[in-house]
């Protein structure tokens, strides 16, 4: 039979030759000319937030059929089998049959219809390379989690593709440069960081090929500061993307130095004397786009090669349910302009960057930051920010005694677990990928390349979409369902004509589950390995692709 490669996912091989290519809409067409003013714009997407639970139509692996006219409609399942390569690296780029694979079994629950229009011409975002990255509390240093032999780890970070993880958040400014410090026990951590500690932070990268952005403290004296960038930049060498200095610094009060913008100048002027060349990242700062990381970027953008900022869609402690987290806020969109506006006229040169984010502080609500909700979330979040100029995310997770959650008998005696954590883990140690990791896989697996203006509509569901344009000319669409009842029976008009089409689910029991969760009809295991399968054939006609999506579930649909 005649070999075509199937679609094309960015380094990884699960649609092997294209590159894929994503852009969004919820109910109404986003396009640049959104990119207004700060205030009042929209957010992450979605009609209404949705809440409780849903069987989520769970499809069967198999090859049944579905409508067989090329106006019919098709379900969703697991595909057929191949081997996406090993467990630790980005699997090998395949080739599958051109007439191979087979239709989504038939869905059978209840659907709404929903239509999905592509506008072509006019990009209106680009999802970059490494757009999912990881954050950590800078005391996972201690504890022997970023070493070369935490191979599960590594396997994890090598299914997201070279990627950059940030080092820092709240114990950064906790903790201090002590060249002779040595590593603690796993699921205990300290607060001095020595050169052992970068070292294996350094084979870790190295093993992942994955960069680093380095937090360093902004709350101790200045030299142990610049003596640890200057050793992280020549020890990291390549690996290192840029040092932080300091967390949150908008919430540091006056001091002696003064304003937390001048404190910051005078770290940045030490360390730059004693190393000109050391790439700074900045200000780490939260909830303050246009009070301070606007004006911050308009003071410092000429010293710095990334501008940073936190999100947080509020916190654990105001008890949110998964309807809450699924709704849009539309603080998303524009804080994302302003922080692309402060990007665009200060020249900085990486862009922004969501540099530590996650769906609620406190390290996440029960029920709703650790279930698959949370992966369907994060694909809103990221390809909407992608829409508006950023250039990645980095969820936030860390461990046992680290950032105020005290484990004194172990993980089951911790005072506030990191229940938003992609990565699952007990004493420093790979557990599983949790929920949202899943969906920042399906992100990655898109691919990258330019977001295209794409409106949807579907009746009283939570229902998002998101379009890119491929660099071999083939287009990806990534559909998003947050209703928990509800199918939507798509019709998705590519804007261009289709002469084949393919699709792999994201599919879970249902919003609030934690596990029996896949996607491209394999679960990810605990030592990192995850195998896809083939992608399933879906109709097309003319430019117009058919299937239907399950409740609580993604799909990615692939045209050439």
């Amino acid at each position: 039979m005649r070999k075509v490669h199937s679609l094309g996912l960015q380094m990884t091989g699960l649609f092997a030759a294209s590159s894929l290519l994503i852009g969004c809409a919820s109910s109404d067409t986003r396009s640049m000319a959104d990119a207004g003013e700060a205030g009042g714009q929209r957010g992450t997407g979605g009609v209404s937030g949705v809440g409780g639970v849903t069987g989520g139509g769970g499809p069967a692996s198999g090859g049944t059929t579905g409508a067989g006219a090329a106006g019919g409609r098709s379900g969703v399942g697991t595909g057929g089998n191949r081997d996406a390569g090993d467990s630790t690296g980005s699997p090998d780029a395949v080739t599958v049959d051109a007439d191979g694979g087979s239709p989504p079994p038939p869905f059978t629950g209840p659907t709404v219809t929903g239509t999905v229009t592509v506008t072509r011409g006019a990009a209106m975002g680009h999802l970059a390379p490494g757009f999912a990255g990881l954050s950590f509390e800078k005391t996972h240093m201690t504890d022997g989690f970023f070493t070369a032999s935490n191979a599960p780890l590594i396997a994890l970070f090598k299914l997201l593709g070279p990627g950059i993880v940030r080092i820092g958040a709240n114990d950064v400014d906790a903790s201090t440069w002590v060249p002779a410090a040595t590593p603690v026990a796993g699921g205990q951590t300290s607060h001095n960081i020595g050169t052992v500690e970068v070292d294996g932070l350094a084979a870790f990268l190295n093993a992942a090929g994955w960069k680093a952005i380095y937090g360093v403290s902004m709350r101790t004296a200045i030299q142990p500061s610049v003596d640890e960038s200057v050793y992280v930049t020549n020890r990291l060498g390549a690996s290192l993307h840029s040092i932080e200095i300091g967390n949150e610094i908008n919430f540091f009060a006056a001091n002696a130095v003064g304003t937390p913008t001048m404190q910051w100048a005078s770290f940045e002027a030490a360390i730059h004397g004693a190393l000109a060349s050391i790439p700074l990242a900045g200000p780490a700062a939260a909830g303050a786009v246009t009070t301070f990381t606007v004006p911050f970027a308009n003071a410092e953008g000429n010293r710095i090669i990334l501008l940073t900022e936190h999100y947080y869609k509020g916190a654990s402690s105001s008890n949110p349910t998964i309807a809450a987290m699924l709704a849009l806020d539309p603080g998303v969109v524009s804080q994302s302009q302003a922080l692309a506006s402060a990007v665009q006229a200060n020249q900085i040169r990486d862009g922004y960057r969501w540099g530590e984010m996650n769906s609620y502080s406190g390290h996440g609500a029960a029920g709703v930051s650790d279930v698959f909700a949370a992966a369907l979330w994060g694909i809103d979040f990221m390809l909407t920010t992608a829409e508006y100029g950023a250039a990645g995310v980095n969820f936030h997770g860390g461990g046992q005694n680290m950032d105020n959650n005290v484990c004194t008998n172990g993980v089951a005696s911790c005072t506030l677990p990191f229940r938003y954590s992609p990565i699952l883990e007990v004493d420093s140690r790979v557990t599983g990928a949790a929920p949202l990791f899943y969906g920042m896989l399906l992100v990655s697996q898109a691919g990258v390349g330019d977001l295209l203006p794409t409106r949807v509509t579907a009746a009283n569901v939570n229902f998002t979409a998101y379009s890119i344009s491929l660099a071999d000319g083939s287009t990806n669409v990534v559909l998003v369902n947050k209703d928990m009842t509800n199918g939507v029976d798509a019709s998705i008009d590519t804007g261009a004509a289709v002469a084949a089409a393919n699709a792999v689910f994201l599919l879970a029991p249902s919003l609030s589950a934690k596990t029996g969760i896949t996607f491209a009809g394999s679960e990810i295991s605990a030592a990192g390995a995850w195998s896809p399968k083939v992608p399933y054939i879906v109709t097309a006609t003319g430019h117009v692709v058919n299937l239907i999506v399950p409740p609580a579930s993604a799909v990615v649909v692939h045209s050439r």
